[in-house]
């Protein structure tokens, strides 16, 4: 089952089959307001994103596709997924690796998905390149993936960043038999407790990205929000 809206193929509509894993790596992306403005003014990134298993994540978004479309389906994010993952990959013995975010808090949310939760999980940081990873780097986070040989990966590098690695490296992950994988943006820094996540009435209400702006009151961050609001030109898309 898939949905299109905002010119975007949704193809993660239940939360029990994107975390479902088969025999097929599983890339995963979820889709806030940035990510469709975004989607909209480039084609390779709409090409990653239909390319995927692509969820509901902004609020916003999810609310008027749901209006639009008159179909039930769940509000699917990368902040809740590392939960849901952690706790189902304890229950079968499956590893996880989580890769980005600072070295430190990569470390304490490895260290918490270990001993507060009985999870098989390791972590890497590389150092920060801002445009993309040089090969050098690139050959070392894929020798720590596969040292570990995890069934499940979240990628923490900022939005369209993490995207962009996956798919250009889903053929790797594959060798290496990663079984489902996903742009995670700020979840491991969520996780770990080093940012702390809106109230739940907060995310409801679509202002989960005006929570954090006072969290981290960034010119970047203010940006992006401004330009997530351009996410109703793309309605009837």
């Amino acid at each position: 089952m898939s949905l299109k809206v905002f010119g975007i193929d949704f193809k993660g509509l239940s939360k029990k089959e994107v975390m479902n894993v088969d025999d097929e790596l599983k890339f995963v992306t979820t889709v806030n307001a940035e990510f469709i403005v975004e989607a909209n003014k480039n084609k390779d990134f709409l090409k990653i994103l239909n390319n995927s298993v692509a969820t509901f994540d902004g609020q916003i978004p999810y609310i008027i596709a749901k209006l639009k479309s008159g179909k039930k389906f769940d509000k699917i994010s990368g902040s809740d997924l590392i939960y849901d993952v952690i706790k189902k990959s304890k229950d079968r013995q499956e590893h996880v690796f989580l890769l980005g975010d600072r070295e430190e808090v990569n470390q304490r949310a490895v260290d918490k998905a270990i001993n507060e939760y009985g999870a098989r999980c390791s972590g890497f940081s590389p150092p920060y390149e801002a445009n993309g990873f040089s090969e050098q780097s690139n050959n070392a986070m894929l020798e720590r993936i596969s040292d570990a040989k995890p069934t499940y990966l979240f990628v923490a590098f900022g939005a369209k960043k993490q995207e962009q690695w996956i798919y250009d490296n889903l053929e790797a992950l594959k060798k290496i038999g990663v079984k489902w994988v996903v742009g995670c943006g700020g979840s491991i820094s969520f996780f770990s407790g080093e940012i702390k996540r809106a109230p739940l009435w907060v995310q409801k209400a679509g202002f989960e990205g005006v929570y954090r702006l006072v969290q981290e009151p960034k010119l970047f961050r203010l940006v992006r929000l401004i330009k997530s609001l351009r996410v109703f030109f793309y309605v009837w898309k």
